[in-house]
């Protein structure tokens, strides 16, 4: 792992009408920017931060609304505010022939950006990019994001406790059946705390990106991305089932399926070998 540590910013966009984007920094080297997903923030992201920073510098940003960032000052909807958003960061910190990371939400900001701007990045990697049946997603979208509004009785945080308790077993997170169990893995309290406080500092809004991200979750959108790219599936992933989907999807040969064996060092070495391939290609 890498001995430098990883440093705040904010850097203000729009000087007329101003607002800001918190964003972590590490290493040296030519530009890595990891996308979290929803509704966390780049601290999520220190353990890949540190990983990618022995051999890049790594930028890893709070997309608006969460972590430290402030909210879209307007969101028409979808996920195109934050890809317009990402342009602004991206142009803003000069970061040329980035390689762009994206988890879940990530993913599906990346692939966007990707489609949008595909001369502008030399690739994008992608975890937990997912296919959902119409069918299925209209069902999870049901129940997936329920008010977290601060209540008299303090049932909301009760209820936000059983969310960040449930998801790392289950999927959807409120079907606490067999069949939608993902992991017996013991999940550390601090670590569901954060989780909880991620929620709480997203407010009421913690949807928008995160429902956004579901509606795109789909191959049609992916199969039209043009510039390379490496889908992760890691056998631990508690998305992998959904991953898998994408085999029977008719995707052009410049997406790769990346296959990670369990576990996280397995995981971390497939991440580190595609982000150093797609970094080191000349697309001039």
């Amino acid at each position: 792992m890498n001995n430098s540590k990883a440093l705040k910013h904010y850097i203000t966009i729009n000087n007329e009408s101003p607002w800001q984007i918190h964003y972590r920094s590490q290493g040296q080297g030519k530009p890595v920017i990891l996308l979290h997903p929803s509704p966390l923030s780049s601290n999520f992201m220190l353990p890949i931060m540190s990983l990618l920073a022995e051999n890049n510098k790594v930028f890893a940003w709070d997309a608006p609304g969460y972590g430290q960032s402030d909210p879209l000052p307007e969101n028409s909807g979808g996920l195109a505010p934050y890809v317009d958003a990402l342009k602004l960061f991206i142009d803003a910190l000069n970061l040329e022939d980035a390689v762009i990371y994206g988890s879940a939400t990530g993913a599906q900001i990346a692939i966007e950006y990707a489609k949008a701007y595909p001369k502008s990045i030399n690739g994008i990697v992608l975890e937990n990019a997912a296919w959902f049946y119409d069918e299925e997603r209209e069902e999870i979208l049901k129940q997936y994001f329920p008010d977290i509004e601060p209540k008299e009785d303090g049932s909301h945080l009760t209820l936000v406790w059983k969310i960040a308790n449930q998801l790392y077993h289950y999927f959807p997170w409120f079907d606490t059946s067999e069949k939608a169990r993902v992991s017996h893995a013991e999940i550390p309290a601090e670590l569901k705390h954060q989780t909880l406080m991620e929620y709480f500092t997203a407010g009421k809004n913690y949807h928008l990106a995160y429902e956004a991200a579901f509606m795109n979750e789909r191959p049609e959108q992916l199969a039209k991305v043009t510039i390379p790219t490496h889908l992760i599936r890691w056998e631990s992933s508690m998305l992998k089932p959904y991953v898998d989907r994408l085999d029977k999807a008719d995707l052009p040969a410049n997406i790769e399926m990346k296959h990670a064996d369990a576990g996280i060092e397995n995981r971390f070495a497939t991440l580190q070998s595609s982000v150093k391939t797609l970094s080191n290609l000349s697309r001039k």
